[in-house]
């Protein structure tokens, strides 16, 4: 009982977020968040759709409303004349978005590993190293889909100045990879306790 309260909580906090950040989208004509939202509501709805098939666990859903909220804030929020995602949380070296790149991948590689786990062969589930390495790639492969994603803002919708360059590009593929290194070593551990 208490995990479907848990659950309910949670629903509600990400479509509150959601319609929130999507009404501030359209009254301000930011077409690129209006776009991310549009992403976000269907990955929502097929989290919805299929978590109990796909077994996800409460904390899993959480992490990835979390990433959700965080997103949509580095976009609209300011601290002084900075947005968000430009804000340098260690100045000259980790900017607000290399923290939702870091989280977002870490949740993904967490999300992996509960969804494949299952279907593993005894060898995979008890080589660590293996283990862990085709969870760091199949997270760098969403890290990197989810640059095409940036990619498609950048070419169809007057976005380029706030996504950044080439750099950038490989600074969010940087922290994705740090963030499913580190959820991968968290993975490793948990099991052997």
């Amino acid at each position: 009982m208490k995990g479907e309260t848990e659950l309910k909580l949670m629903l509600y906090f990400t479509v509150g977020y959601l319609l929130f950040f999507t009404i501030i989208s359209v009254l301000k004509q930011n077409y690129e968040f209006l776009y991310y939202a549009m992403i976000m509501t269907v990955l929502i709805l097929i989290a919805i759709f299929y978590h109990k098939k796909l077994h996800l666990p409460n904390y899993i859903l959480g992490g990835l409303s979390l990433v959700g909220v965080l997103h949509l804030m580095g976009g609209f929020l300011f601290i002084g004349s900075t947005r968000l995602y430009d804000f340098w949380l260690i100045p000259g070296i980790f900017k607000y978005d290399n923290l939702v790149h870091l989280v977002g991948i870490f949740v993904v590689t967490i999300l992996a590993y509960n969804l494949l786990y299952p279907h593993l062969d005894k060898k995979i589930k008890h080589n660590k190293f293996l283990l862990s390495l085709l969870l760091v790639l199949i997270a760098l492969g969403v890290g990197a889909f989810n640059e095409i994603l940036e990619l498609v803002v950048v070419v169809f919708l007057p976005a380029a100045h706030g996504i950044g360059g080439y750099f950038n590009n490989v600074l969010d593929l940087l922290f994705g990879l740090l963030g499913s290194i580190f959820a991968a070593l968290l993975i490793v551990y948990w099991k052997k306790k």
